[in-house]
């Protein structure tokens, strides 16, 4: 009997290696997979957060900005600014509601003093707010022409010419600099609302200060005085009376909303002012 040995060699070796090497590759294919699956979800998740804020900042804009006046109205002790938070699922907004003409108007402030006296006037008006802010005046070199000759040239059109580039978190901090100017407006000063600071800053340069304190004391004494009563017990002279009485209401037409929506890992910041008539207009951080 004769027996036939095989000269192959053994190969389950290689071809368990061979196995051992796919299911590697696929394994690493699965993670690679699951990762690019991964980041898809999560840039999906973004552009739908991003896209519920996007659009409740509009709602907001459109249904919550014309019913500031009816806010503050209902404000306590008269304030130029209402805050209200509200909550979306898993985003939150900060809202805060103001009276822009409670505010000293920059433009006011550059046609009163020019460039040097405006500067002044704006240190003046945040000092008790902000001892740090950076004032930069830079007024536009040319303003655009209005049809209304008695209209203040709109030197100032945002807080970035009065500021500089300043972060949105500065400008609505607590003291907020913006509490008590502004850029919007027709100038005049809502008497019931304009905090001390803004009325001296407006007032500085047709009142000694000493007039000026009297004022705000009759005004703390009967907060319902509309402007020509209150005028009427200073007794000012009849010049200077009508000086004041230009810049002095009791009525609002310029009003502004800021919405901070704290969104998934940031913050945002929008700034929507009305200026009547349906003239509205929009920044965003």
């Amino acid at each position: 009997m004769t027996r036939h040995m095989s000269c192959q060699p053994r190969r389950r070796g290689y071809v368990l290696l061979l196995v051992l090497f796919v299911i590697a590759l696929a394994t690493a294919a699965m993670a690679s997979v699951c990762r690019m699956s991964l980041e898809r979800s999560l840039q999906a998740d973004r552009a739908q957060t991003d896209l519920q804020r996007r659009w409740a900042v509009i709602t907001c804009r459109s249904v919550l900005l014309p019913k500031s006046q009816a806010l503050l109205d209902r404000a306590p002790d008269s304030a130029s600014d209402v805050r209200r938070t509200l909550h979306l699922g898993r985003q939150s907004f900060t809202l805060i509601f103001a009276d822009e003409q409670a505010k000293a108007n920059v433009n006011l402030l550059y046609a009163q003093g020019k460039l040097a006296g405006a500067e002044r006037a704006v240190r003046a008006a945040i000092s008790d707010n902000r001892g740090d802010t950076p004032v930069t005046l830079r007024p536009l070199p040319n303003p655009p022409v209005t049809d209304d000759e008695d209209a203040l040239p709109p030197v100032f059109e945002s807080f970035e010419q009065v500021f500089g580039r300043v972060s949105p978190e500065w400008l609505v901090g607590n003291p907020s600099p913006t509490g008590a100017l502004t850029c919007w407006g027709d100038g005049t000063l809502n008497l019931h609302r304009a905090s001390p600071q803004a009325l001296r800053a407006v007032l500085g340069p047709h009142l000694p200060a000493a007039q000026i304190a009297q004022l705000l004391a009759l005004r703390a004494k009967d907060p319902t005085l509309d402007p020509g009563d209150l005028l009427d017990l200073m007794a000012l002279p009849d010049d200077r009376r009508e000086s004041i009485e230009d810049l002095l209401t009791d009525q609002s037409a310029c009003r502004s909303l800021w919405i901070i929506s704290d969104s998934l890992d940031r913050k945002w910041y929008d700034l929507a002012v009305s200026r009547g008539q349906g003239d509205v207009v929009f920044f965003s951080w």
